[in-house]
């Protein structure tokens, strides 16, 4: 029995998560759950959400996932939002859940014990509370919403059946297939991943919590043989391209992927660009293998899904002409938990009949790799996307503006201290009040998740208008993350931390006493932290320590270990490097090109020793192998 998923110290094979799965189902449903019955799931990355997923599934019922981290409001409306009356999550998380719900604990011994009783027989209709249909909601994913209060979107069975055909087209994925798991179950991509795993009979490979890119991820995909990852490219960054040796299948989704990133990662594997939201269950089109040199496109249609691209009248735009991305087939979310209005706004009549989402991304049709595929463009309106992660400013707006001495606030995204997009709030203090943008950060981070709280706070005398009065956003002032006149470092370790700091936030003046997040900084951000630091400090270290002073107390305390470096055999013929390989093929196809030739002309005066140049140039080629 192949091996189901897999996590440092503990292996399951498929007979042992289906049985686990099946009892547990058992209890579920003994507790009332059923079809489009909705059961929270309050877990972290972990073998135990990946169980809660499936034995909600098996029950027929629809999980709701909350990622326990989450601020207590925020949790408190999800779950009323949500309708659900049920929940899993374990001891070390139940003291901070509301007690409305009747929460199991999967590591009680007592729930363990009855369900060791459960048969595990193979499940039917016939163990459920009635038959489950293809139109049944599977999951509901809570995104950042418009109006300042998170929507649910209710994705169906369907929706998902749809996805795992398409994965099979495309991500070649097979028994032999190692899954990289590192998604948060409170996002659906780590629904995608466990998809493309499972449904090929693959391996998942769950990524422990705490691990966000860097070193670390890297020592894991690694160890793990990992061979298929789906990443960000904003932690696609943080890794060496060297590194993932094993890595057959590269897609990158969630935000826009600059031709370095091809550059470096393309080469000795397939490179894909994937596109989909939520509402159109995670996955919607798919680009051709993605080489050095072409234009990165969001590339066509996986199977199941109709793509429009439309006028603001609905009507088709010419090739190469910028219109909005409309969804349309199997993978369409039946729509937006309690909000019909909203859900008719979005998901409106398509031209042909049925229905299609109206997604606000602007893209055209462009001509790439011999066929037709979709080039991303931008947004139709301020939803910004921030690690990967796509955010209705509105929410954060409106949280600001809840505040006693808030009058008016506008969030955008901004390049950070680093050049990836932050969050930046502005806002207007209410009459006689004058609040500090570090008071008004602290209190964001009490009310919102932390990829909500933005990065800086600026706080004005009056917003900027346009000549007919609306916000003029782009006269909103830039930021201003420098830290101010903190303490200047004592120590080489503290020299080491501050240093580090200023780089990676490009920054020209860093104190101990700064923190690293109100710097700008974030988790990938930290991931480059600890890569320049070279010691055997974890990310987690720098959440933990955020300051140049505690920092250093740990550098010291772990000091980066010593690598013994082992000769490898030399063949008689050295092999090109991945990079070579590419500039190999392309003066294949085209021997008269001159695009990687860097021409120099110098001009020397005063008389040439035409011998010690000479000399001289067969020095630096003998000591360098690359020159030969």
């Amino acid at each position: 029995m192949p091996p189901a998923g897999s996590r440092t110290g503990s292996d399951w094979t498929y007979r042992e998560l289906d049985d686990a799965a099946g009892r547990l189902a058992h209890r579920l449903v003994a507790a009332g759950v059923g079809p489009d019955v909705r059961v929270a799931l309050a877990l972290p990355r972990s073998a135990e959400s990946v169980l809660a997923v499936w034995a909600v599934a098996k029950a027929g019922g629809a999980f709701v996932p909350v990622d326990p981290a989450y601020p207590a409001e925020r949790i408190a409306h999800m779950l009323h939002d949500s309708g659900a009356t049920f929940g899993l999550t374990t001891a070390a998380h139940r003291a901070a859940l509301p007690g409305a719900l009747t929460w199991l604990e999967l590591d009680d011994p007592a729930l363990q014990a009855a369900c060791a009783d459960d048969s595990s027989a193979p499940w039917t209709d016939a163990d459920r509370t009635r038959p489950l249909h293809p139109d049944h909601a599977a999951y509901l994913i809570y995104t950042s919403g418009s109006t300042g209060t998170p929507k649910a979107v209710t994705v169906t069975h369907r929706g998902l059946a749809n996805i795992v055909r398409a994965q099979a087209d495309s991500l070649d994925v097979g028994p032999d297939a190692r899954v990289l798991g590192f998604a948060s179950p409170s996002f659906d991509a780590a629904v995608f991943e466990q998809l493309a795993a499972f449904g090929a009979g693959g391996c998942l490979v769950s990524v422990p919590p705490g691990v966000v890119g860097g070193t670390e991820l890297a020592a894991l995909l690694e160890a793990e043989q990992v061979t298929h990852v789906v990443l960000t490219p904003s932690v696609l960054a943080t890794l060496d391209s060297a590194e993932p040796t094993t890595i057959r299948v590269l897609a990158v989704a969630g935000e826009a992927v600059g031709s370095d990133l091809v550059e470096r990662f393309a080469g000795g594997r397939t490179m894909l660009n994937l596109y989909g939201p939520t509402e159109a269950t995670i996955w919607a089109t798919a680009s051709t293998a993605l080489t050095a040199g072409r234009p990165v496109t969001i590339g066509s249609a996986v199977r199941g899904v109709t793509p429009l691209v439309l006028d603001g009248r609905l009507r088709p735009v010419p090739l190469g002409v910028a219109g909005e991305l409309y969804l349309a087939g199997d993978g369409l979310a039946r729509g937006y938990h309690g909000r019909p209005g909203l859900t008719a706004a979005r998901f409106v009549a398509h031209p042909q009949g049925a229905r299609m989402y109206r997604t606000g991304d602007v893209v055209r049709w462009v001509h790439a790799a011999g066929r037709l595929e979709l080039e991303y463009v931008g947004r139709s309106d301020h939803q910004v996307k921030v690690r990967g992660m796509r955010i209705e400013v509105g929410e954060i707006d409106a949280a600001l503006t809840g505040l006693p001495d808030v009058d008016r606030a506008v969030t955008v995204g901004r390049p950070g201290p680093a050049g990836s997009p932050v969050l930046v709030s502005y806002v207007l203090a209410a009459t006689g009040c004058d609040p500090t943008a570090e008071a008004l950060r602290a209190r964001m981070s009490e009310l919102l998740p932390a990829h909500l709280v933005p990065a800086a706070v600026v706080v004005l005398d009056e917003m900027p208008l346009t000549p007919v009065g609306k916000l003029d956003r782009a006269a909103l002032p830039e930021p201003v993350f420098a830290a101010g006149a903190g303490r200047a470092p004592r120590t080489p370790a503290e020299e080491a931390v501050v240093a580090a700091f200023a780089e990676v936030l490009d920054l020209d003046r860093v104190g101990i006493d700064d923190s690293f997040f109100d710097l700008g900084g974030n988790s990938l951000d930290a991931t480059r932290v600890v890569a320049r630091l070279n010691s055997a400090l974890a990310v987690r270290d720098l959440f933990e320590a955020p300051t140049a002073a505690a920092l250093a107390v740990r550098l010291l305390e772990r000091p980066a270990p010593r690598i013994a470096l082992t000769a490898r055999p030399r063949p008689a013929r050295v092999p090109l490097g991945p990079a070579q390989q590419r500039m190999w093929v392309l003066n294949q196809l085209d021997p008269t090109s001159a695009a990687y030739n860097i021409p120099v002309a110098l001009r020397l005066s005063g008389p040439i020793d035409a011998a010690a140049l000479g000399a001289a140039w067969r020095d630096v080629t003998d000591r360098h192998e690359s020159l030969r």
